[in-house]
């Protein structure tokens, strides 16, 4: 006997989902502050499944949890974000190798002009937009890489570690990856799909370099301003 059709919803958990998670990526969501299905769907002037649709999504991907007094960003310390570069970093190396042949002129436009807008971001400081523009210059080739499943696994580590800076830390030395991201561009301008998967994964183990750097530097401060260590 065939199943029966199931109706869709006619989207409103999908939009439902993409506001929130535009919101967490965004370091928009409040962070420490417990909220509830009922205050979500006010403020998005929904209903409350379409929300608690959405909510079930993000718990699923990590990025939010459920608790017995309210509904949270995900903990991530900086343990979380180290494992979640080195996962992203092959998958990233994969995306952009396959993307290599996938990217068309506007494509590269929009990558150019990111890099410039990155570079000045950086370079002003402004972290908030650095982040936003980092993750869309990935964004931008992991979308051409014709493969739906590491579109799907890709990106669900790159939200996990973008929440995990912001429960952590935004790691300095960010001059480093402009020349990293210049680097990319320009094997992937070359159709160099070799050079481009190399320059993509070379990238992210730099950067777990200077996070891992990063905070072990911190920790030993803290433990020689304490007289205390702060890890065991």
């Amino acid at each position: 006997m065939p199943f029966e059709p199931v109706q869709r919803p006619a989207g409103l958990s999908d939009l439902a989902y993409e506001q929130l998670r535009s919101r967490i990526l965004d370091g928009d969501f409040p962070e420490g502050r417990r909220m509830s299905v009922v205050s979500i769907a006010e403020q998005l002037n929904m209903s409350r499944s379409p929300v608690r649709a959405a909510v079930e999504r993000l718990v699923t991907e990590g990025l939010l949890v459920v608790t017995a007094v309210g509904i949270e960003l995900a903990q991530l310390d900086h343990a979380d974000l180290i494992e979640g570069l080195q996962v992203r970093s092959r998958l990233e190396g994969l995306a952009t190798r396959l993307a290599t042949d996938r990217l068309m002129a506007d494509d590269f436009t929009s990558l150019r002009k990111n890099l410039t807008l990155f570079d000045a971001a950086v370079r002003s400081s402004d972290t908030v937009t650095a982040r936003r523009l980092d993750l869309e210059f990935h964004s931008v080739i992991r979308d051409k890489c014709g493969n739906r499943l590491l579109v799907e696994n890709l990106r669900r580590v790159q939200a996990r570690v973008i929440v995990a800076t912001y429960m952590t830390a935004w790691v300095p030395a960010h001059e480093a990856v402009i020349d990293e991201h210049a680097a990319i561009l320009k094997a992937l301008e070359k159709r160099d799909a070799d050079a481009a998967e190399h320059a993509a994964i070379e990238h992210l183990e730099r950067l777990i370099t200077r996070v891992t750097h990063y905070f072990s530097t911190a920790e030993a401060t803290d433990s020689a301003d304490t007289g205390v260590p702060t890890s065991l």
